[in-house]
């Protein structure tokens, strides 16, 4: 009797032990997002059929579900690549999500595809870092960006649709 007694005892304290380690552990969280771009560039031609362009752009983040962590959030890259005959494959840049909640996430990117209105791109994100609740998150995202015709000259737009997961710590 005392030892099925004790062997209740140490199966509660083992069960209270792992059962507290296992919800402290980070949950994945995918989140569908939709952001709409604008974005202003500097060229340099490289010769014939060759260009490098930086850009900056600026966005707005919307959720399919109208929820979740990146629901309403600002987004400020800084990027560029050379287009050669239309096409690129070495885009690479840098930003940063500025949450609702004040919070910020920092992010760098890579992306190849096709330049110019109608312009399709492929691209995968890597967040590096974030602030406040969201220090410690580490999280990736995919998605595939369309280069729309601009209403403003100048000025460049494009909407991006991705999947991205993350986890807090």
């Amino acid at each position: 009797m005392k030892k099925s007694v004790w062997m209740v005892g140490l199966s509660l304290v083992l069960l209270l032990v792992f059962g507290l380690d296992a919800q402290t552990q980070p949950k994945e969280v995918t989140e569908s997002l939709t952001t709409s771009w604008y974005i202003t560039a500097k060229v340099v031609s490289l010769g014939e059929d060759r260009i490098y362009l930086i850009y900056e752009a600026v966005g707005v983040a919307v959720t399919d579900t109208g929820e979740g962590l990146f629901h309403g959030a600002t987004a400020r890259v800084l990027g560029g690549h050379t287009i050669e005959k239309g096409f690129y494959n070495d885009e690479l840049g840098y930003g940063v999500w500025n949450l609702q909640n004040g919070d910020k996430i920092f992010m760098t990117y890579k992306f190849a595809g096709k330049a110019g209105t109608g312009g399709v791109a492929k691209g995968t994100f890597t967040i590096i870092g974030g602030t406040g609740k969201c220090a410690g998150i580490q999280g990736s995202m995919e998605g595939t960006r369309t280069i729309v015709r601009t209403s403003l000259e100048g000025v460049g737009q494009a909407f991006l649709k991705s999947k991205i997961q993350y986890k807090l710590p």
